[in-house]
């Protein structure tokens, strides 16, 4: 079975003012997003042995980090353009911040981000005012990760930061204030293997920047990565 490379998109113009920007279609890429898909493209034509399923979540900033991202890899590679299609799949979005959407308030920020801690504990009432609950986060989720795991290619997800660490931590078993404390920066990524295993139960190979090797389910609690 293949691995699963959970990919934040890269830099947008929603991040650089700082607003909450999470309903589709959202904000594009700046300059420096784009640079830094095409560098991500680059690095995953190195680690990649197989090429892999690419799929986005509907946000135009996936979508675009998906595209340069795929080509830079083909390029890399000697390839064919468009040898990768990147497939848009339902259910990949970021966690909705329902009221406080495109808001800049660093008190609206400062609970969503609260709101994140709960969903990472499995809190399945935590929501901000018209957003969304744990339950519902897993629900459109998980499906996906369902067929990606069933694949014998690894599964390239290109997604979001809060709706990424949610699901990782769901699907690892990696304790709650880790994956609350571990951030992932634009275009990083969070690499898992099912190994044919249940939910909670993959192994966490790589955040960002740091490759975990055998820091597999059940030795979370035992570290930190600074």
């Amino acid at each position: 079975m293949g691995k699963i490379i959970l990919l934040r998109h890269g830099q947008t113009y929603s991040n650089i003012h700082g607003y909450l920007d999470t309903r589709p279609p959202g904000a594009e890429l700046s300059e420096l997003g784009r640079t830094q898909a095409h560098a991500v493209g680059e690095e995953l034509s190195r680690e990649l042995a197989d090429l892999p399923n690419w799929w986005s979540s509907m946000a135009i900033r996936t979508q675009q980090t998906s595209e340069i991202a795929a080509r830079a890899l083909e390029q890399h590679r000697g390839l064919e353009p468009y040898t990768i299609p990147v497939q848009v799949t339902p259910g990949l979005y970021e966690v909705f911040a329902g009221d406080y959407e495109m808001s800049q308030d660093m008190g609206k920020i400062a609970e969503y981000h609260r709101c994140m801690l709960a969903w990472l504990e499995g809190d399945e009432k935590a929501a901000t005012p018209g957003g969304e609950t744990y339950p519902e986060i897993l629900a459109r989720y998980l499906p996906a990760m369902e067929q990606a795991a069933a694949s014998e290619n690894t599964t390239v997800i290109s997604s979001h930061g809060t709706v990424i660490r949610v699901i990782a931590r769901y699907l690892t078993g990696l304790d709650p204030r880790q994956a609350f404390e571990w951030y992932l920066p634009n275009c990083r990524y969070i690499v898992l293997d099912p190994a044919g295993k249940e939910f909670g139960q993959w192994t966490l190979e790589r955040w960002g920047d740091y490759d975990l090797g055998d820091f597999g389910s059940g030795d979370h609690g035992s570290g930190r990565v600074n």
